[in-house]
């Protein structure tokens, strides 16, 4: 799977949440972290899922952590959990570890 290249002409919807969001997601069995971007509508749990194939990951319910260590909700989209342009995001899984 490849990493999504942001689309520079693309415009935000402010009202319903639209446009994308880039992202660094960090992986504890990877040394690079990868860059990924995604619609800010999509779930955090559809994200992970990228992610988790990305990395190579396989099994499990994969999800995020934020940098204070917070366990993203699966079932909210990218921007409703708070999720901004450049956030460093680690992959984890709801059931712990990945």
């Amino acid at each position: 799977m490849s990493d999504l290249i942001p689309d520079p002409s693309a415009k935000p919807d402010r009202a319903t949440g639209g446009g994308d969001l880039t992202v660094e997601v960090y992986s504890p069995r990877v040394p690079e972290p990868r860059k990924f971007t995604w619609p800010k509508s999509l779930t955090v749990g559809e994200a992970a899922d990228q992610a988790a194939r990305a990395f190579d990951y396989e099994a499990g319910s994969p999800t995020f952590q934020n940098k204070d260590g917070k366990v993203l909700d699966r079932e909210k989209s990218l921007v409703e959990v708070g999720i901004r342009d450049f956030d460093q995001l680690e992959l984890t899984d709801r059931g712990g570890g990945v």
